[in-house]
């Protein structure tokens, strides 16, 4: 299925790059070989404070986080995951984790997208992951311009269930700016179960993370 969807892909649309617009490589179907091995090779697994993540959000990552997020290229979420599968499976070892959370979507955003980012990547890798709720709808974080609006804007936003017995959870995002939402949904886990240990992971680390010097806790 996946090499007939490519090939219609093929017959109808340019196979362009996503990033530079150069001819796509046949065995990546919608990038370059030069912009996936400068992904590969910067995307490794990094710490700041007590944040794991792959890369610095820049250009290119925005580019690809928007045509997958926000223009339903899902199609992107398999290559993406290619890129952070062998990662993602070395710091669930060095961490020992009993449980994946995926920050959840509004019920709002999956309807207008279809699909949550986070949540479309972990299938794409077959793992299974605790599901959670966005309860609250709340404006695009990008849109608010200061730290106490995006607070306020995320707070008591997500409900989630389904915790007894986990001693260590990994929480996933694809991007973490000021960390408003994530600090909000780590609330939520500790108000459900207080003694569980929290690791971070976010695809993308913005520079505002570390020059406001970013910490979950």
């Amino acid at each position: 299925m996946k090499s007939l969807n490519h090939s219609i892909r093929q017959l109808f649309f340019k196979n362009n790059c996503i990033l530079c617009s150069e001819k796509a490589n046949d065995n990546l179907h919608y990038m370059c070989y030069n912009c996936h091995k400068s992904l590969r090779d910067k995307g490794k697994l990094k710490r700041f404070n007590d944040i794991y993540y792959l890369w610095n959000y820049d250009k290119k990552l925005k580019k690809i986080i928007e045509e997958y997020k926000f223009k339903n290229k899902l199609y992107i979420g398999e290559l993406l995951f290619n890129l952070i599968g062998e990662e993602l499976d070395k710091l669930m070892k060095k961490e020992k984790v009993d449980g994946i959370i995926p920050i959840p979507v509004s019920h709002k955003r999956l309807m207008e997208r279809g699909f949550n980012q986070v949540e479309e990547l972990l299938k794409f890798g077959r793992y299974s992951y605790i599901k959670s709720s966005r309860i609250k709808e709340t404006k695009h974080m990008y849109e608010l311009l200061n730290s106490e609006a995006r607070r306020k804007n995320i707070k008591s936003a997500f409900k989630i269930e389904g915790l007894k017995g986990l001693k260590k959870v990994l929480i996933i995002d694809d991007i973490i700016t000021t960390g408003s939402t994530m600090k909000e949904f780590i609330t939520e886990i500790k108000n459900n179960n207080d003694t569980i240990q929290i690791v971070v992971f976010t695809l993308a680390l913005s520079k505002t993370a570390k020059k406001i010097n970013l910490k979950m806790r």
